[in-house]
């Protein structure tokens, strides 16, 4: 019985999860990716590439991908603070 209850709750589990909304999901990268290229596109033209090439395309996604870097690395998770800016072990 338990087997049976487990089973049927794992099957709906796993229906639920493969029910996204493609559109949705679709809506939320072209977003983002609007993000990138306002945010870093004119500092990798200013890095002298050209636009809509590439080489552009590339720069901004590796600039969007050290700014998240930088700002997971900001939180220090354990001996993060939020009352100073660094933590302890950081300090000069």
């Amino acid at each position: 019985m338990i087997t049976r209850l487990i089973s049927i709750f794992s099957l709906i589990t796993l229906l639920g999860g493969c029910a996204s909304d493609p559109l949705a999901e679709q809506k939320q990268a072209i977003k983002l990716m609007e993000y990138k290229i306002q945010v870093h596109g004119p500092a990798c033209e200013k890095l002298g590439f050209e636009k809509d090439t590439n080489g552009w395309r590339e720069c901004i996604q590796k600039e969007y991908e050290q700014a998240v870097i930088r700002q997971q690395y900001r939180q220090n998770y354990p001996y993060w603070n939020p009352y100073y800016d660094r933590p302890y072990y950081y300090r000069r």
